[in-house]
């Protein structure tokens, strides 16, 4: 019998045919039934084997399973997104069971989200941020992006469901679909928000003064610039942190709980000196004794013990920026982080390093950081076109 397809068996390869003879589906030899794909077959013969379970009570499951590992404002979301679709499927008349975790219903619920109207040009936590967005402008549309992050969640409790066996199929599998294409995991390219040289000149301009505030800012910028940090892992640094007889700064809450080392630049270092010597105590000042909690970045509308929260350093960033004279509306640390990257890779330090001093797994998402500006590739075009003889030298 030929082997041409063949399905996994107890520790052996078995024919296809054989395999699905044994339970009941139609074989290949038989001329008035059309054979059925082995997974398609699987998934009705195991479906039927699964039973229906709310889904309330298995999110809660999953979500104490894996919250342990997951920050605020993760927890914060994966609530919101769950939520988010419990009420669609409220809404449309659908049990909130596994079985509403079927192709079709999910990409009923994404096309219902496409269509959905987004917060724009205002700040997203007011109560009446949608509204406010109507009148700020002409209505949009939830991103692409938007949906996949909206969605990812249901992902993940699929792929558990179904490590757990409690459900039969993955519905977000990209089975005979095109790898790059998931109807229920939409993604659209979209620029990166990054910067220039001047909008960094622009937020050291903004940085400028002699107060306390101005030196705790000017030391804030100096580390994003140099390290091309995330707004937490600056934001949480402690003072033994900052390891100034080996100029390194630690950073030990960075993304997916790991710990990098990154390189204290003589202009950081100076900076953040000065900033430790003459800017942290007087805001340290207005604390009781013995309330220094070792926070290096301490919140000025706090008592030394909680630092500065991740809207406050991004409204400060922005604030400075607008200080220097820079021109965008907005101006965050991950602008900061692209602008660095970007910088760094035009300038001669291949990818590889980039990638590893931004913290990253690998350089996939690097390249999207670092991405090289066309006057640098015009730059390199034109060395290599006069090495060449093509052009003038």
């Amino acid at each position: 019998m030929p082997r041409d397809a063949t399905a996994v068996g107890a520790g052996r390869l078995r024919p296809v045919g054989r395999w699905l003879r044994r339970r009941g589906a139609p074989g290949n030899n038989d001329p008035q039934v059309a054979p059925a794909p082995l997974d398609r077959f699987i998934r009705r013969r195991d479906a039927a084997r699964f039973p229906t379970l709310p889904l309330v009570p298995l999110i809660a499951d999953f979500s104490a399973t894996f919250g342990t590992g997951w920050g605020p404002v993760t927890r914060r979301k994966h609530a919101a997104d769950f939520t988010r679709f419990l009420r669609w499927l409220e809404a449309n008349d659908l049990a909130a069971t596994t079985e509403a975790l079927e192709f079709l219903a999910l990409a009923r619920y994404v096309d219902d989200l496409r269509r959905r109207p987004k917060v724009h040009g205002v700040w997203r936590g007011s109560p009446d941020a949608l509204s406010r967005s109507f009148a700020a402008g002409p209505a949009q549309t939830l991103s692409a992006n938007s949906v996949n992050a909206y969605v990812r969640p249901i992902r993940s409790l699929a792929i558990w469901l179904v490590d757990e066996g409690l459900l039969a199929v993955n519905p977000f599998r990209r089975s005979r679909r095109r790898a790059s294409l998931n109807p229920l995991l939409p993604t659209e390219e979209t620029p990166t928000k990054s910067a220039t040289r001047d909008d960094i000149d622009a937020l050291v301009r903004g940085c400028a003064g002699d107060g306390p505030l101005d030196l705790r800012d000017r030391a804030i910028v100096a580390i994003l610039v140099t390290t091309a940090a995330r707004n937490s892992s600056v934001r949480l640094l402690r003072v033994e942190d900052v390891d100034f007889e080996r100029s390194l700064i630690r950073f030990v809450r960075a993304k997916g709980g790991k710990t990098l080392e990154v390189a204290l630049h003589a202009d950081a270092r100076q900076t953040v000196s000065e900033y430790l010597r003459l800017g942290r105590p007087p805001l340290l000042a207005r604390s009781a004794a013995g309330a220094d909690a070792g926070i290096l970045f301490p919140s000025a509308a706090g008592d030394g013990r909680a630092p500065l929260g991740a809207n406050a350093l991004s409204l400060m960033l922005t604030r400075r920026y607008h200080a220097g004279g820079g021109s965008l509306r907005c101006f965050g640390s991950h602008r900061i982080r692209h602008a660095t990257a970007t910088l760094l890779v035009n300038n001669g330090m291949p990818l590889e390093e980039v990638s590893r001093y931004l913290g990253h797994s690998s350089t996939v998402p690097t390249r999207r950081y670092a991405q090289q500006t066309p006057e640098a590739l015009g730059e390199r075009a034109a060395s290599a076109l006069a090495r060449a003889g093509l052009v003038a030298g």
